[in-house]
């Protein structure tokens, strides 16, 4: 049988999808990625993992008719360079190259977010739109475009970095290098490093460790979760705070490219679900321009975890066609 695979590395993780032609998902396999790692070591990662999935489909590596891959950083459409990925400490690498070596076959690299906002486009929350704007909050913040009901990449393939949307000028430091970046205000990287700031005080040290241990440097959606749900007045705050910050970018995309939809998604927003709908919606609606807010749908991803390789797999299959 024919399959396709569709491969999502993200900053903390790598997830590995196997579809069928009618993208079902026929089997999943999840890992964390090494700290530190070469990119040739982590395509040789990502490769295994791939194995395994379709092992575990009940199909061999020699049915794959497709396979794609997304990462957390824009691509060369040409050159196939990722060119700067913060997540994973990246910049100007020759992904497509090393890609194509470790797994025997030429994959389709595409931004991680440009896959989700396409997956959920053709299957999921926003497939009833045509114009869409996505933001996927995880280990960063990635965003993705549909114009006419395709995906729009820009000249270079660098359209959609919306994370490096700079919501305050000279703000806080982004991985990136640049300060203001709405990344640096809403995402786990952006959290740990407020909540370490509040771990400072010995108080809030000892309560934050109940939920994040003694290591904040990576926090984890689920311990968001548990803090949340038990009220702590330290971690709302900080989410609050980073999700509003993200109303106030969504509202500067109405004003940029006038989307009917957009799109909430990442490990984060599927951890948190509809709670995080209330600060983003408020400062959204304080925030627009020339629109109102009843002319915009805010909706949260339909396809969860599996967004991004879903994408990943469907922009493969679309490259070849």
């Amino acid at each position: 049988m024919a399959i396709n695979i569709g491969i999502d590395l993200g900053g903390t993780k790598i997830l590995s999808v196997v579809l069928d032609d009618k993208f079902k998902v026929l089997a999943r396999r999840k890992e964390k990625v090494a700290t530190g790692a070469s990119p040739q070591e982590t395509a040789m990662a990502m490769k295994t993992l791939a194995m395994k999935a379709v092992e575990k489909a009940g199909a061999s590596w020699d049915d794959v008719a497709h396979l794609g891959i997304a990462i957390p950083s824009s691509v060369d459409p040409v050159s196939g360079e990722a060119f700067h990925s913060p997540a994973l400490g990246w910049k100007n690498i020759p992904i497509r190259k090393i890609m194509s070596e470790a797994f025997g076959m030429t994959p389709v690299i595409e931004n991680d977010v440009n896959c989700g906002v396409l997956a959920e486009h053709r299957l999921g929350a926003a497939r009833n739109f045509k114009n869409v704007v996505a933001y996927f909050v995880g280990t960063g913040l990635g965003g993705g475009i549909i114009i006419d009901g395709r995906l729009f990449k820009g000249t270079r393939g660098l359209a959609g970095e919306l994370g490096h949307e700079t919501v305050e000028f000279g703000g806080r430091k982004c991985g990136c290098g640049k300060r203001g970046c709405i990344e640096a205000y809403c995402s786990k990287t952006a959290f740990a490093r407020r909540l370490a700031k509040f771990a400072e005080d010995k108080k809030a040290r000892k309560r934050l460790r109940k939920y994040f241990g003694d290591d904040l440097s990576r926090i984890k959606s689920s311990q968001l979760l548990d803090a949340w749900n038990d009220g702590d007045k330290i971690v709302r705050g900080v989410v609050e705070e980073g999700f509003g910050m993200l109303g106030v970018a969504a509202a500067n995309m109405v004003s940029i490219l006038d989307p009917q939809c957009i799109v909430f998604g990442g490990g984060v927003v599927e951890a948190l679900g509809e709670c995080i709908m209330e600060p983003i919606s408020a400062n959204f609606r304080e925030n627009l321009f020339g629109a109102k807010a009843s002319d915009v749908c805010l909706v949260i991803s339909d396809l969860g975890d599996d967004a991004v390789p879903l994408g990943a797999a469907l922009n493969a299959v679309g490259a070849v066609r």
